[in-house]
């Protein structure tokens, strides 16, 4: 499968700027872009929008609304999909819902079926819209 638009970014404010490679990387064949801020990952966003985002993080503050509505805004960005990432154990994950610009909430661990079938929808997605 070829992906229009050509990476997958990943916000994880906890990984390491030059640390190992982001677990997310590994696991998936295709391109990856790991961003360790908001920031950077708006930035990144503003430099070509990505088929799919996957905020990781157990805080309700790593995939707020503010951070949301910041991605929506770039004009390539209503077919993206968002989605969270976060831990059975966060006492967050069942909070979606007060962020309504995510398409999905996820949680770990995450099988790698579910993993490409999400990437999968993200691509139909941006062809479809």
């Amino acid at each position: 499968m070829t992906l229009m638009r050509d990476y997958i970014l990943v916000l994880d404010p906890e990984r390491a700027p030059h640390g190992d490679a982001h677990p997310l990387e590994t696991d998936l064949q295709y391109p990856v872009f790991v961003a360790n801020s908001t920031e950077q990952a708006v930035t990144r966003v503003n430099q070509g929008a990505p088929c799919l985002v996957i905020l990781v993080g157990n805080n309700f503050q790593d995939w707020s609304q503010p951070l949301v509505n910041q991605l929506r805004q770039h004009d390539q960005a209503p077919d993206m999909t968002i989605v969270a990432l976060t831990d059975s154990a966060s006492p967050q994950w069942n909070y979606s819902e007060d962020t309504p610009g995510l398409d999905g909430l996820l949680v770990q661990p995450l099988s790698m079926d579910i993993l490409r079938s999400l990437v999968e929808s993200a691509f139909a997605r941006t062809i479809c819209q």
